[in-house]
């Protein structure tokens, strides 16, 4: 008990020292691409893209409407529902530490996060958004000045993915 009560005292001197240090440890093996770094400004872009109805092309749904934070970030269905109550294929897969997957969806055809956000998006099924809507909706008065703080540039559909992919690490 001796030895435990200490090594608590030195962890939480440590804590205390550094307020960057993962209490959990976990953060400092997160596998996270060179060219998609977190930092302040992604991490508060996310949610809001993340819970938000508008990228669909009913405005009906988000990401939030399947992947369900109470369960996980899964389903709750057997399958997936998408706009127009449209039913897909497969359950709903949970995001609970996906940052350390090395492929995604069920089948595995995307090789990184940043490659698997946009697919929902743009299945016509799920949330049935184009290419061009979506960019209209990162580029529109309300996105536009979040998405330059923190990609340094006017948004492109790849700057969806990547915050996106932000948020589910």
């Amino acid at each position: 008990i001796g030895l435990c009560a200490g090594v608590a005292l030195g962890l939480t001197a440590v804590v205390r020292a550094s307020s960057t240090w993962p209490l959990l440890g976990l953060d400092l093996y997160r596998p996270v691409p060179q060219d998609n770094q977190l930092t302040s400004a992604k991490i508060a872009l996310a949610p809001q893209l993340f819970f938000a109805p508008r990228l669909p092309r009913a405005g009906s749904r988000s990401c939030a409407s399947c992947h369900d934070p109470p369960a996980a970030f899964a389903g709750r269905l057997v399958v997936g529902v998408g706009v127009g109550g449209a039913r897909g294929t497969r359950n709903v897969p949970a995001l609970v530490n996906r940052a350390w997957g090395a492929t995604f969806f069920w089948d595995g055809r995307a090789a990184s996060l940043e490659d698997q956000v946009l697919q929902p998006i743009l299945n016509q099924v799920e949330l049935g958004a184009t290419s061009s809507q979506a960019v209209a909706l990162i580029r529109s008065p309300g996105y536009a000045p979040r998405f330059i703080g923190a990609f340094g540039r006017v948004p492109v559909l790849e700057d969806l993915a990547r915050g996106l992919a932000c948020y589910v690490r």
